[in-house]
């Protein structure tokens, strides 16, 4: 199966001036952008570069990010709920025109597994045609192991929540991203690429991109996987993967 792939523009394609990434993306052969805090400026400027070069829009975070130096979120924070709605529906008014096909949930730093539960539930009671996942973090997380998201995912029992898939921080928390593919594959919203696929292979830390690009074709995988990591010197010199990803 052919697998849907996306460019985190935040992170590539920064050697152009930002209006111009859009159409470099589509250029290189991604299907779809993700922008993790597309709060800035205005939002219908972003969903005209979308159309323009025939582009979707595949995922952001939720809530607005902090621009206080805090870590960003905060879904868990304790006797949170009303901040947490208040922002959720600022968030809502971006994503009804980006349209997202994934809103990623941030946890936050610090609070607790009744707190999490609750706002999460109520996310996804209150935007239920939207798709939401969320994950954990190796450092600074209330989130902090897949044991723990299991739990959460449970509690919450809702077909729009599922799993974030970052390879990176999997490898980082101690599981190989194959490992979690085929543990959570039914709850899998939205895989994250956190390194390059040319530079990663197999070995003791886990991070073998291309079996599990291999498998998640093979499973079927209808998600997108977005890359989001850092090149070292341009974009383009590092997009030798694309090709063989999309057969």
């Amino acid at each position: 199966m052919r697998l849907r792939l996306a460019a985190d523009l935040s992170t590539l394609f920064l050697e152009l001036p930002e209006p111009a990434r859009f159409g470099a993306a589509q250029a290189a052969g991604f299907s779809g952008i993700s922008l993790p805090a597309p709060y800035d400026g205005p939002v219908q400027d972003l969903r005209d570069r979308l159309v323009m070069n025939g582009l979707v829009f595949t995922s952001m975070q939720a809530p607005p990010p902090n621009y206080t130096g805090a870590l960003p979120g905060f879904a868990a924070a304790r006797d949170g709920q009303d901040r947490f709605q208040r922002d959720f529906k600022r968030m809502a008014r971006y994503a009804d025109v980006l349209k997202p096909a994934v809103v990623e949930l941030r946890a936050g730093p610090e609070g607790d597994f009744a707190t999490l539960v609750e706002n999460l539930r109520w996310a996804c009671d209150a935007a239920p045609k939207r798709v939401f996942a969320i994950a954990p973090y190796a450092s600074g997380d209330f989130l902090t192991g897949y044991d723990q998201l299991a739990e959460v995912l449970d509690a919450v029992s809702q077909p729009n929540l599922g799993l974030l898939l970052d390879t990176c921080e999997a490898v980082a928390l101690g599981a190989a991203p194959l490992a979690l593919w085929e543990r959570f594959a039914p709850q899998v919203k939205l895989i994250r690429l956190a390194a390059a696929p040319d530079r990663s292979t197999p070995g003791s830390d886990g991070l073998d991109l291309k079996a599990l690009f291999k498998q998640v074709s093979k499973d079927k995988f209808k998600g997108w996987i977005s890359a989001d990591y850092v090149p070292k010197l341009t974009t383009s010199a590092e997009l030798g993967w694309l090709s063989a990803a999309k057969k």
